[in-house]
Order: structure tokens, then sequence, then C-alpha cells
């Protein structure tokens, strides 16, 4: 049986079980639950070019969050734009 059978959607085998690094790139609103990953793995400076252990582990952590979260922004309180306008109002 694959390893996609046993997961939920939304979630990862990579992130939970074998990278436990990608863990600190997710970000989750203390308000509403709503999970996303950090906007900063999307920058230009969190993959290098050059062929090292990092640079392959941070373009693995990309390429996995990416397909499986979208970006999201949390300010100083950790509430995500939705939840900071609504209790901005």
């Amino acid at each position: 049986m694959s390893h996609s059978k046993k997961t939920k959607r939304g979630s990862s085998l990579f992130v939970e079980s074998w990278n436990a690094k990608a863990k600190n790139f997710i970000n989750e609103c203390a308000l509403c639950g709503r999970r996303g990953f950090s906007p900063t793995i999307l920058e230009e400076g969190f993959v290098h070019p050059s062929p090292n252990k990092t640079d392959f582990e941070h373009n693995a952590i990309k390429a996995e969050l990416s397909a499986i979260l979208e970006p999201l922004a949390l300010d100083e309180l950790g509430r995500c734009d939705i939840c900071a306008k609504n209790m901005d109002k």
C-alpha cells in the first residue's frame, strides 16, 4: 500500500515523519486554526543553487509545503489576515 493512502488530505508523510524541520515553516492562526506555510520559503534566498545538503533539504521543504498548503502570513499576535481584519473592526 502506498503511503499516500495512509495520510489525510492536506498532510504529508514527508513533513510528519521524515523531515521534522519542515514543521518549523508551517504557520497556524491562533484564532481560527487555519494552517499554511510561512511566506519566507517563497523568498529568493531560501534555496541557494549550490548543491550542499541544506539547500537540497530546503528545496524539498519548499516543494512539499507548497504542494499541500497555501501561504499564510501571520501578524505579531499570531493571527491570519482574515481574523486580524475581523478583530480590528
